[in-house]
């Protein structure tokens, strides 16, 4: 195995084709027919708040990152230098308006008393630059993150039994012993996803967010974008992305997590009325007219090969390998309760493989996410009857 390089996985087409027809029968079984008003996402589908911020990239010190790599990996001074850390979005220093998309990770909407992983979208407004052929957009980038450092499936192959469960599970209410089944034959997976929904965070503004799979930082000259997923592919560097809750004032100090209470949520349980604490918590403290809410924005490098860049389950170890601070993630005041801001955000198409060429998405379950999500976009957008437009500010 070697540093920066992404292997294709086998018969990895095959799934690739079986998982793009899934979504599609999975789709029209949740919300064919009648229901085609409310289609929402086959996964992350319930939409907590769409958000406006600004992602300003600061002119970082490429040398000192440089000069820590070289402590942390194997690499030649030559090949150190050949790598361009100021390429793409991190050109230059230069604010740029996002959209947030906050969500749950289930397949279907839920209470927010139910263990679940939470998500944040990032929509990058006026990126300019080559784009990946797969964007569905023209002047974004997007980045999407999880409050959890890893996946919870090893391979494309693995994650098609584990959704065609998910599918048929929908069928019939007999058949929801299936994905019970599946979890049982697969005791590591099981374990993860357990180990994934035991946060119930305070605030998803006060959250830590992470990327889990990887991407490229920069192409080689002789690149083949074929080549993914049929040969092993390298580039100059391979990073994830994450965002780090910090303080709204200098010196912005990282905050620490917090979580709900067991007997919040209890209460919120036993009420029997919906919870959408989460939804509930952004409109309150953005109404405040001194919001103002703060990520670092951090890239982390794969430092030695036994940091999978294909098995997303395997988080990459922070000790060995520090996440650098890139630029800062912000949000103030701003009032997100209308219906129109909800349909806003359940229109949002957010894809890893919508942006720059120079930050392709790598390893098996990325490239299953490129080829998946637009997808499951374009046929929720039909369904709800939806022209997409790419958004602006």
């Amino acid at each position: 195995m070697k540093l920066f390089t992404e292997y294709p996985e086998k018969d990895e087409t095959k799934y690739c084709a079986l998982m793009s027809e899934l979504v599609k029968k999975n789709m029209d079984n949740l919300y064919g027919g009648e229901k085609k008003k409310i289609a929402k996402r086959d996964t992350h589908s319930k939409t907590h708040a769409a958000v406006q911020g600004t992602l300003e990239i600061f002119d970082f010190d490429e040398a000192a990152i440089k000069q820590e790599l070289s402590k942390r990996t194997p690499l030649a001074e030559a090949q150190l230098n050949a790598i361009s850390l100021k390429q793409g979005l991190f050109a230059k220093p230069k604010q740029y308006p996002v959209w947030l998309r906050f969500a749950s990770g289930a397949f279907s909407v839920k209470n927010d008393y139910e263990g679940d992983t939470r998500s944040m979208a990032v929509k990058v407004i006026g990126v300019e630059g080559e784009r990946l052929p797969q964007s569905h957009e023209l002047k974004t980038q997007d980045i999407i993150v999880h409050n959890t450092e890893l996946f919870f499936i090893r391979t494309i192959k693995d994650f098609h039994s584990f959704f065609t469960a998910i599918y048929r599970a929908g069928l019939s209410p007999v058949l929801k012993l299936l994905v019970l089944l599946w979890l049982k034959l697969h005791p590591y997976e099981s374990s993860l996803l357990k180990t994934s929904f035991k946060r119930f965070p305070k605030s998803l503004l006060t959250e830590r967010y992470w990327s889990a799979s990887a991407y490229s930082l920069g192409l080689k000259s002789d690149f083949d974008p074929s080549q993914p997923g049929r040969v092993p592919v390298e580039y100059p560097a391979v990073i994830k992305y994450a965002f780090t809750p910090v303080s709204s004032q200098p010196p912005h100090q990282p905050l620490p997590l917090e979580s709900r209470s067991e007997s919040e949520l209890q209460r919120a349980k036993a009420s029997g009325s919906e919870d959408n604490y989460y939804r509930e918590d952004i409109i309150q403290a953005l109404a405040k007219p001194d919001a103002q809410y703060c990520w670092d924005f951090q890239i982390q490098f794969q430092t030695s090969p036994e940091m999978s860049i294909d098995d997303a389950t395997i988080a990459w170890n922070e000790e060995e390998s520090p996440f650098f601070t890139v630029g800062r993630l912000t949000v103030k005041h701003q009032k997100i309760y209308s219906p129109k801001e909800n349909d806003f955000g359940e229109d949002l198409s957010f894809s890893p493989g919508n942006g720059l060429a120079v930050h392709r998405p790598v390893g098996a379950i990325n490239r299953l996410r490129s080829i998946v999500y637009p997808i499951v976009a374009n046929n929720r957008h039909e369904k709800r009857g939806v022209k997409y437009q790419e958004p602006t500010v």
